[in-house]
């Protein structure tokens, strides 16, 4: 195949899954009544999070999938798109674990946390992304206990496991979780919600899917009864008094908008980078928010 026709192929791919956005977020304002489910992936890098939010989106080769560090998620992104009834936001952010010398390049911690609390209303699920094919290692244990300080206890009740590279086989998950005293913790403190993504590279098999649609409805009908649909960082008021000024100056430019829209527009780039404020919301801290 020739270097055009490559390049062709992916400016098709890309205008596909652009105009899937497009539609999707038009949906809601064309006067359908779409039911949204908002998701962010965590996990180290390698593990399979883009792979599994193409997945869930319904959109090949949106999110980046590649085994190269040259490629990798280096800050957070998002996808929409309708699948099966819903409206899918779904959130890939960089790897918890990624490799030493792209630390001055990406900083993990600040990505994770600027998109947990500049996203509104919060998540309905924070997908805890593992791979089967490697052993649990001392990294994966840090990274766990990175994720515990991030984000905090309550957290679990709004986590699902997603097991990439391994059969669609319960059996076996099963087995290896029980060999494993951290895993078998954290399934625990997940309350056993856990779906297996198969371990084709290139497509995540339609039971998967229908399995893990299942588990995130469950989970936010227990969740709904708690009066506690969303996950919310700790941090999300602090940042909605920064993103009230970027919705101001977003809405001189476009008067014909209204408050909603404009802050849901605002959230959604502050939360992948691109706040005019971004320099504020990367420093938020413990302490008083005020509004000049």
């Amino acid at each position: 195949m020739s270097i055009q026709e490559v390049s062709h192929s992916q400016r098709s791919a890309l205008n596909q899954a652009q105009t899937a956005v497009t539609q999707a977020e038009g949906a809601t304002s064309a006067g359908e009544n779409v039911e949204e489910r908002r998701i962010i992936l965590l996990g180290k890098l390698g593990a399979g999070k883009s792979h599994s939010g193409n997945g869930i989106i319904g959109i090949k080769d949106y999110f980046k999938s590649k085994q190269c560090w040259s490629s990798v998620t280096r800050q957070c992104e998002y996808g929409v798109s309708i699948r099966n009834g819903y409206k899918y936001r779904v959130f890939d952010t960089p790897g918890v674990n990624s490799p030493k010398r792209l630390e001055k390049e990406v900083d993990v911690d600040t990505e994770i946390r600027r998109c947990l609390f500049c996203t509104s209303p919060g998540f309905h699920a924070l997908v805890l992304v593992l791979s089967a094919a490697e052993r649990l290692s001392k990294e994966d244990i840090e990274m766990l206990d990175k994720l515990d300080k991030l984000l905090g206890d309550k957290a679990y009740k709004y986590m699902i496991l997603v097991v990439t590279k391994l059969e669609n086989d319960e059996s076996i998950l099963t087995d290896m979780i029980a060999s494993s005293p951290e895993v078998s913790a954290l399934n625990v403190k997940c309350e056993e919600r856990r779906v297996i993504f198969g371990d084709d590279k290139k497509n995540i098999p339609n039971e998967c899917l229908e399995k893990f649609d299942e588990v995130l409805s469950e989970l936010i009908k227990e969740n709904t009864k708690r009066h506690s649909t969303f996950y919310r960082h700790k941090y999300y008021d602090k940042a909605t008094c920064i993103l009230e000024l970027d919705k101001k100056d977003y809405m001189k430019k476009n008067p014909e908008v209204s408050h909603s829209e404009a802050m849901e527009i605002v959230r959604n780039e502050a939360a992948v980078g691109r706040s005019p404020r971004d320099s504020e919301l990367r420093t938020i801290a413990d302490g008083c928010c005020v509004i000049s």
